[in-house]
C-alpha cells in the first residue's frame, strides 16, 4: 500500500490538515518519523488514516477495551446516550462536520479513495450527531462503495490486512 494524500477536517486536535505524500519532503523520503508536542496531533493522523480505511481506530478501541471495561461504556449527554468507543467523539468540538479522506494506491496496484464523514443536524454545533457516512472508491473504475457491510473486504482486498493486522 502506498498513501498519496490525507485529508483531515475538524478530527480531535486537527482543524485542517492536508498531508501530500507523493510531493514535498515526504515524496522524497522512503521513512519519515511522527513527531511532536503532547497534543500536536500525532495520534490523529493515525486515527484519521484508520477512520477513512476501517471505521475504526485503535484509540477508541483501547478506551472501551481497557480503561473501561469494569465500568459503564455509556454514558449520557444532551443527545441521549454515547458509547465511550464512539468514533464520532473524535469531532472537535464546536463543529458541524468532520472528515478523514485518504488516497491510497493498493498492493493491488488499484488506486482508492477511502473517505468517513461524520456531521451534525443541519451541521449545527448543537446538532445531534449523526450516522457516519463511510465510502470507498476505485479510482480506476469509479466504483464508489458505501454499504459497511461492503467496504472491509475490498480494503482487505486492496491492502491485505484486516484492522487489527493493520494496528
Amino acid at each position: 500500500m502506498k498513501l498519496q494524500k490525507l485529508t483531515i477536517k475538524n478530527l480531535a486536535s486537527i482543524e485542517d490538515a492536508v498531508i501530500d505524500f507523493e510531493n514535498g519532503p515526504l515524496a522524497e523520503e522512503s521513512l519519515f518519523l511522527i513527531c511532536g508536542e503532547t497534543g500536536a496531533g500525532k495520534t490523529t493522523l493515525l486515527d484519521a488514516i484508520c477512520l477513512a480505511l476501517y471505521n475504526e481506530t485503535p484509540r477508541m478501541n483501547r478506551t472501551a477495551n481497557e480503561k473501561y471495561k469494569d465500568s459503564a461504556q455509556s454514558f449520557a449527554n444532551k443527545e441521549g446516550t454515547a458509547q465511550v468507543n464512539d468514533n464520532r467523539q473524535l469531532m472537535r468540538r464546536n463543529t458541524g462536520e468532520a472528515w478523514a479522506e485518504l488516497e491510497f494506491i493498493g498492493t493491488n496496484e488499484i488506486p482508492y479513495t477511502a473517505k468517513w464523514y461524520v456531521a451534525r443536524a443541519r451541521k449545527k454545533t448543537n446538532g445531534s450527531l449523526q450516522d457516519v457516512k463511510w465510502t470507498l472508491e476505485n479510482r480506476k473504475t469509479h466504483l464508489l462503495l458505501n454499504k459497511k457491510t461492503e467496504i472491509p473486504a475490498e480494503i482487505q482486498a486492496a491492502i491485505g490486512l484486516n484492522f487489527e493486522q493493520f494496528c
